[in-house]
């Protein structure tokens, strides 16, 4: 059976690598659900099976620059998170309660495999005028609940956001124009705001 999965996988590097890609996002949504006690089983047997086709790609050759690089971040992050697991795995056998378990996890935060800004690979949403408001804070909005989501965190809903941030844009938005992001720099989406001169 294992045999056969391994033959299903494509040789080309360029069609393998979103499939591992997907492949890593899977094991970390199954992981993180197993420590938050959702899962009675740890994953051992999908991350067991990921580790050996990684393991090929280490001295991967003759592909293009960008995508040995994609190979080899990958790599990277799972043989970080695979390090993390292991250790919290184990205190769980010494008999440490998952709670604290867990927490041992939270100082490391999930990388994404790719951070890409909105559509229009756009580094801010920009703010010119009060009537440009809510479109901009809907195009916000979306960005923020797709970084979520990539990382499994849950997000408010798009009334509740737009109801706490846009008092404070308005009265700002009037004087100046205003630029907003998703900061992703602390691991877990954050709006961040500034006045344009």
């Amino acid at each position: 059976m294992n045999g056969k999965k391994r033959e299903e996988l494509p040789r080309d590097l360029k069609q393998l690598l979103p499939i591992l890609e997907a492949k890593f996002e899977d094991l970390y949504r199954k992981f993180e659900n197993f420590f938050l006690g959702l899962e009675k089983r740890p994953p051992l047997r999908e991350r067991d099976e990921l580790k050996r086709i990684l393991f090929k790609l280490v001295d991967i050759k003759g592909y293009q620059y960008n995508l040995i690089y994609r190979a080899k971040q990958l790599v990277l992050k799972f043989n970080t998170y695979n390090a993390m697991w292991e250790r919290m795995l184990r205190k769980l056998e010494e008999g440490v309660p998952l709670e604290k378990v867990r927490r041992m996890g939270s100082g490391i935060k999930k990388p994404a495999i790719e951070e890409k800004p909105p559509e229009g690979k756009r580094e801010w949403v920009e703010v010119s005028s009060p009537s440009d408001l809510d479109k901009s804070l809907d195009e916000l909005y979306d960005w923020l609940k797709r970084e979520s989501e990539r990382r499994g965190l849950r997000v408010l809903d798009r009334e509740t956001f737009k109801r706490k941030l846009k008092p404070q844009l308005q009265a700002k938005v009037g004087s100046s124009r205003l630029k907003m992001k998703i900061d992703l720099s602390s691991g877990k989406p954050k709006v961040k705001i500034k006045k344009e001169k």
